[in-house]
């Protein structure tokens, strides 16, 4: 599932949240420290995990 992070815009906090890309569209995301609903998406590295050696 992908990570989406996030900043928080009230106490500059940044988290991470793990979301399906169904989730995603639905969600309303909180910053997990003051609960803030004022957060905004940051540009992250893309990651993916495999089970295969290489």
């Amino acid at each position: 599932m992908p990570t989406y992070e996030y900043e928080c815009k009230d106490c500059n906090k940044k988290f991470s949240v793990v979301l399906s890309v169904s989730e995603y569209g639905k969600a309303k995301i909180a910053c997990p420290k003051c609960k803030g609903k004022k957060v905004r998406q940051r540009i992250s590295a893309f990651m993916t995990k495999t089970s295969r050696k290489s």
